[in-house]
């Protein structure tokens, strides 16, 4: 019994031992196959997160191209298209029939879609492209579809087609902005070009071959740009800094013939500035080039006689004062041209003009430049000259202007000139100072006499400058009414008192006393003497009035009335107006005047003397005896008084032919039944003289001098009679 409870002790052992060994066996393989399980789901697991981060990469490539994913099955005909973000959660999905979609397609594009989708389905084709319009909530975008079939069916339908979408209606509006600007860029009538950063042509429309005078575009690619241009080229640097550029310059087109052209350059680089280019536009100006050196010539030029204009004689002698250059300025101004102008007409003066003009360009044109400065005043600009050489041409030319005569009207009219002569930089070295200097010169000839030539001295412009100072002192006095009237007395034989002469002074707070022989000139070059005149009108009526209140009587006064305010034809209405409105008779006021109103015009003068008779005042001829003196006009009007001038009376007591001239004179008046006043008595010994000629009024220093009226008065009521 023992033997058999130790040999089933073992077999108990045995089978324990294989049943652990058993289970240590599964064990193990229940690891292993755990273990493996693990390795595999662990493998699926990164497998499926490859595979999620693949797709994710994918929506993710679709998303920064803009791309959108579609598939479409014909068991179920629907469409769905995909369109992704950066997150997932964001992802777009629209889904729809392809007759919902085909709703949305513009009309215009309808047809090419369903070619194309038709071609895909039952044709050969497995590819599938096409742009067209689509309708996106309010308004279409240009959409590209592409697209592949996957899966075809036994008879080569298509079941399965995917493909990507895309929104491409920013390139369509760029591509369309492209074609519109290639199309302008070679429609343009304007030459156009592309040119590299070397400024070498790649690329240029036909107007510019046209331009160029080029048969084909091949003969202008490839040139240098800066090669065509004969003037002005493209500065770089310039065009560099400031991106951009215009000038005007010059090109040779082919056959040699050279045109103007305005230039216009633009910089334009590229994406990220990776590379530039140039845009050049051209504009043929050829004409307008033309136009204006054909302006400018008239704008420089005399329309009447051609020479040169004050603008074009102001450029010249600016380049010479710029360039230092000595020359000699001769300025003329013509003498008679107004009374030419005036009586022969306009067309007369213009023909005067141009021959001046043919004068000055025969003598000074080769030396140097002649124009028309304004009105009948030329200007002849010599360079390297001297002022003697000037001068001596100067006079040559007064010569050939004074020996032509000009008739018109019966009358025998000639012109002259004046010449005032200046030098750079002798005499100044300023431009407008050197004209003042020739025309004060010229206005120095005037005053010698007129029709001669005369060179700037030191000072003269200064003393010209006085006279203008003068004239402008004299205006403002004239027209305040600041001028003094004096009076001096005529008287008969017996010394006794007749009448007296209203005589014009000045005294200026600028220049102090200026000589009537001074300003009266003035006064008539300046056209201040008819105001002056009738002034002194209206002074005289004042007096004569003054004279009837204190004394019950009044002497007539005379009143000197120059050739100018004696032509005016509203000056005898004047005269009269004064008289009516200082209530004084015109038979008081004897009017004198100077032979000087017949020369200019005796019709005229003829009509004034009749209207002035016809109101009642006396006439008398002034200065008779001296300047133009014809017996004439004593036959042709009718003067009450004659003035015997004083350089006859002077000395008839001293010399027997002064005495006999004075004596014949006088007889011939008194036979013509003219009274008789003698001027420039001044000595006693002159009286016997007078008696023996029966002279009826004289005037002088003897009796009195002129004073002012007060004076005059105070004297003649204290003391009657001499």
């Amino acid at each position: 019994m023992a033997h058999d409870t130790s040999h089933d002790s073992v077999k108990q052992k045995d089978r324990t031992a294989i049943l652990e060994r058993r289970l240590k066996r599964e064990r193990n393989s229940r690891e292993q196959a755990e273990q493996l399980l693990r390795e595999k789901t662990q493998s699926l697991y990164e497998t499926l997160k490859e595979s999620q981060a693949v797709q994710k990469d994918l929506e993710l490539a679709l998303w920064a191209s803009q791309e959108s994913f579609w598939s479409w099955k014909a068991n179920t005909d629907i469409m769905e298209i995909r369109s992704f973000s950066l997150h997932s959660e964001n992802e777009i999905t629209w889904s729809g029939t392809l007759i919902h979609m085909m709703e949305r397609v513009h009309e215009d594009d309808l047809d090419g879609l369903q070619f194309h989708w038709t071609m895909a389905l039952h044709g050969n084709r497995d590819r599938i492209e096409f742009s067209f319009r689509l309708k996106l909530e309010r308004e279409y975008q240009w959409v590209r579809l592409r697209g592949r079939v996957l899966k075809r069916g036994q008879n080569g339908e298509a079941l399965h087609i995917v493909g990507t979408t895309k929104d491409i209606t920013s390139q369509r509006k760029a591509e369309h902005s492209f074609h519109l600007m290639a199309s302008a860029f070679a429609s343009s009538r304007e030459p156009m070009l592309v040119l590299s950063p070397e400024l070498v042509i790649t690329e240029c429309n036909d107007a510019f071959i046209q331009l160029m005078g080029a048969s084909v575009k091949e003969q202008c690619i490839g040139m240098d740009f800066n090669r065509i241009f004969i003037s002005e080229k493209v500065n770089r640097e310039l065009l560099g800094i400031n991106k951009q550029l215009r000038f005007e310059s010059s090109i040779k087109a082919k056959g040699e013939q050279v045109k103007s052209v305005d230039i216009s350059i633009a910089l334009f680089e590229t994406y990220q500035q990776t590379s530039s280019y140039l845009i050049a536009t051209m504009r043929d100006i050829t004409d307008r080039k033309r136009n204006e050196a054909k302006l400018r010539q008239l704008a420089l030029s005399d329309e009447l006689t051609g020479l040169s204009n004050r603008n074009s004689l102001r450029e010249f002698i600016s380049t010479l004062v710029k360039n230092k250059q000595q020359f000699v300025l001769a300025f003329i101004d013509l003498d008679g041209f107004k009374a030419i102008n005036d009586t022969a007409g306009h067309d007369q003066g213009d023909i005067e003009l141009k021959r001046v003009g043919t004068l000055l360009t025969g003598i000074f044109d080769k030396s140097g430049n002649v124009g028309r400065w304004g009105g009948d005043e030329f200007i002849a600009v010599l360079p390297g000259q001297t002022v003697k050489d000037v001068a001596d041409k100067s006079t040559q030319l007064i010569q050939k202007i004074e020996e032509n005569l000009v008739r018109a009207k019966s009358s025998k009219l000639r012109l002259s000139a004046s010449v005032g002569i200046a030098e750079f930089p002798e005499h100044s070295d300023n431009i407008e100072s050197l004209l003042q200097c020739a025309d004060a010169a010229m206005y120095r000839a005037k005053e010698l006499g007129k029709g001669q030539a005369f060179i700037y001295e030191v000072g003269l412009y200064e003393s010209m400058t006085q006279q203008v100072s003068m004239v402008n002192d004299l205006r403002r006095t004239v027209e305040n009414h600041l001028l003094d009237f004096y009076i001096q007395g005529k008287y008969d034989l017996r010394g006794e008192l007749k009448g007296g002469e209203v005589l014009c002074r000045w005294i200026s707070g600028l220049h102090g006393v200026v000589s009537p022989a001074i300003f009266i000139p003035i006064a008539e070059e300046h056209k201040l003497d008819s105001a002056i005149g009738l002034q002194a009108l209206d002074a005289a009526c004042d007096y004569i009035s003054i004279m009837e209140s204190q004394q019950g009587d009044a002497i007539p006064l005379s009143v000197n009335i120059s050739a100018n305010q004696m032509l005016d034809p509203l000056f005898p209405e004047q005269a009269a107006s004064i008289c009516e409105n200082n209530h004084v008779s015109p038979e008081y006021i004897e009017l004198e005047l100077t032979e000087s109103v017949f020369v200019k015009d005796e019709k005229k003068a003829l009509r004034a003397l009749n209207r002035l008779r016809d109101y009642g005042f006396r006439l008398s001829l002034d200065d008779f005896g001296c300047g133009f003196s014809s017996l004439s006009y004593l036959r042709s009007f009718q003067f009450e008084v004659v003035k015997v001038d004083k350089s006859l009376v002077q000395g008839i007591h001293q010399d027997s032919k002064a005495n006999a001239l004075f004596m014949g004179l006088v007889a011939m008046l008194r036979s013509l039944k003219i009274d008789i006043v003698a001027e420039g008595v001044e000595l006693e010994s002159y009286l016997p003289f007078m008696e023996h000629a029966e002279v009826q009024l004289m005037q002088g220093f003897y009796f009195d001098k002129p004073m002012p009226y007060d004076q005059f008065l105070a004297r003649h009521t204290t003391e009657p009679e001499r």
